[in-house]
């Protein structure tokens, strides 16, 4: 058995925010060598806190998909120390910015945050919807497009470290969300990057339990591929997400637990996924790039090829070959 499963507490200590953000936080899972699973996106870039920041007037740009870490809550600041980012958005976009721990010691443990528009008026605010005391606004609709502001500040006349994350997704996913608009995969040697974080939830290899093509659920949002197969073609990729990584094929969408052929999802987040399949008849198949996690997320990477078999329009013979010199 790969996983065990519990209902635990929001607050486990094992999970860092950005990892459940995207998560059920009723159904956290928790994997054989104790660890929780994790459906952590691979963030662009971690951008340092820089002062002053401690004023909208003189707020840092982080800008969506974006980390600010390392970031402090001051000592000693009158008033006290609140840290100020801005970004842009656009009408409609789902925005979603938290807090968490960045390191094990000297942390400031508990947050408040507050969304403010261009005007500085305040939009939304929390206190502890995150782990334990930690702060998350999740999925605010952006009323227009333009630029945002957020407040970080500690709770009380707590200081210490920190770091926040946003990311910004649009109201509507992408084509590749589903298999009526699933990318066709080319042959050929692949090399392939992305992210489900703004995508949904549609398809998974089993319902429930484990067992089929993968061994197990895949709840999280996941990525359609279309490949246009000829008999013996072949593919073998090697797919690892942030996440706890799921990869398989099907063959009817609306279907795909019963038309599943082949699948992989023998590691946990982080590690590599192996899938090799040899296509026993030509034919539309679907590569769905998923994770465990309910409705969980990540960064992933895709490598390997498709190797497709070319059928000569004509079969050579030795008379078709000497006819030519005639």
């Amino acid at each position: 058995m790969k996983r065990w499963y519990s209902s635990v507490a929001i607050c486990l200590v094992a999970l860092t925010w950005s990892a459940i953000a995207f998560a059920n936080p009723a159904n956290v899972v928790i994997e054989t060598d104790a660890k929780a699973w994790s459906a952590a996106p691979s963030f662009l870039a971690n951008v340092a806190e820089t002062e002053p920041n401690n004023s909208l007037a003189t707020a840092q740009f982080l800008g969506c998909g974006n980390i600010l870490a390392p970031a402090t809550i001051a000592v000693g600041a009158a008033p006290p120390d609140t840290d100020y980012v801005t970004f842009t958005a656009n009408a409609g976009d789902l925005i979603t910015v938290g807090t968490e721990a960045n390191g094990t010691t000297g942390q400031v443990g508990d947050t408040r945050i507050r969304l403010f528009n261009n005007a500085g008026g305040v939009l939304a605010s929390d206190d502890d919807a995150g782990p334990g005391l930690y702060s998350l606004i999740a999925g605010f609709v952006a009323p227009y497009t333009g630029t945002y502001y957020v407040g970080i500040a500690a709770f009380g006349s707590e200081t210490g470290g920190y770091r926040a994350f946003l990311v910004c997704c649009p109201s509507t996913p992408p084509a590749n969300d589903v298999c009526a608009g699933a990318t066709p995969l080319p042959c050929g040697n692949l090399s392939l990057s992305g992210g489900t974080q703004c995508y949904t939830n549609n398809y998974t290899p089993l319902a429930s339990g484990t067992g089929g093509c993968t061994g197990f659920t895949a709840l999280g949002r996941d990525v359609v591929y279309r490949i246009d197969a000829g008999q013996a073609d072949q593919l073998n990729v090697t797919y690892t997400s942030s996440g706890d990584g799921s990869i398989y094929i099907i063959t009817d969408c609306n279907n795909p637990t019963t038309t599943c052929v082949a699948g992989a999802d023998a590691t946990l987040g982080g590690a590599p996924e192996v899938l090799s399949y040899v296509f026993p008849t030509a034919g539309t198949y679907y590569l769905v790039l998923d994770t465990f996690g309910t409705n969980s997320s990540g960064f992933w990477t895709l490598d390997g090829a498709l190797q497709c078999v070319a059928t000569p329009t004509r079969r050579a013979t030795w008379g078709s070959i000497k006819s030519i010199y005639r």
